[in-house]
């Protein structure tokens, strides 16, 4: 057994890694070939998220009657960190179903399809990240030192995207009435977590947000775009969800290795 960890780390994980340019240049072809003949081409997704932001962040800041100064900027970081983190899970299931031709053909480390995913939605991400910049300028959202950890945060905010995909991509290959089950439970996690709504507005029912852990992974990255410091608690749960997605990948990957293809 202990070979076999050593086989499905060696010529799956670290080979996948490696070929960074292969699986580099298929995301970015598949973002190409998404907007092919498109004149903004992926600047469209810019340009609708910026006008989805505004026009939702003026109605909720009166439902909320939150002041637009605070809860636009709040709303922008938010919604577009967890639009890539949402995107991504959306697209999981199909991680290795998409990639079956050059599955069936070729034989190449599985991680180049689950890298492949994350990297295209990282690059939708960076599109529409763009949006904060004006909102942040207009509404004299303060940076500091602070705000370099949103670096960090992005980061292992990738790391979960990586385990998730791999998670889920076999889940799906394996059932395919899977994908529909993920999407809705999606829109569910993404109406239960504090994106659209600040936590103040729970009062005494913070323990919502507590136990969310796409909460946490949301916040920090949105709580140094802000200008603020993340709850130590948020680090804490995002590291040990990394750590133990990313085992319980590895364990799923190894067993399903040599059956993925038949899958397909």
């Amino acid at each position: 057994m202990q070979d076999r960890f050593a086989e499905v780390l060696r010529d799956d994980v670290q080979a996948g890694f490696s070929l960074w340019r292969l699986w580099g240049m298929l995301g970015w072809d598949d973002i190409r070939q998404r907007y092919r003949r498109s004149v903004l081409g992926p600047f469209w997704i810019t340009l609708s998220m910026g006008v989805f932001i505004f026009v939702l962040g003026i109605i909720y800041a009166k439902l909320f009657n939150v002041h637009i100064d605070t809860y636009l900027p709040f709303l922008s970081a938010g919604y577009i960190t967890c639009g890539f983190i949402s995107s991504t899970a959306n697209e999981a299931c199909r991680a290795f179903l998409d990639g079956e031709r050059i599955i069936k053909q070729i034989k190449l480390p599985y991680m180049i399809y689950v890298l492949r995913l994350v990297y295209r939605n990282f690059i939708v991400f960076l599109h529409t990240i763009v949006i904060f910049v004006p909102v942040a300028l207009i509404f004299h959202v303060k940076f500091g030192l602070v705000s370099l950890l949103a670096v960090l945060g992005l980061g292992l905010v990738y790391i979960n995207q990586i385990w998730t995909t791999v998670v889920l991509g076999i889940l799906g290959a394996r059932y395919r009435d899977f994908a529909p089950i993920v999407v809705t439970a999606t829109q569910i996690l993404m109406f239960a977590t504090p994106i659209m709504w600040p936590v103040e507005n729970l009062g005494g029912s913070t323990m919502i947000a507590t136990i969310n852990p796409l909460y946490h992974l949301i916040e920090i990255v949105r709580a140094p775009m802000l200008g603020a410091t993340p709850p130590l608690l948020s680090w804490v749960i995002s590291i040990g969800v990394a750590i133990t997605g990313s085992l319980l990948a590895f364990a799923l990957l190894v067993r399903a290795e040599r059956r993925l293809v038949f899958w397909l």
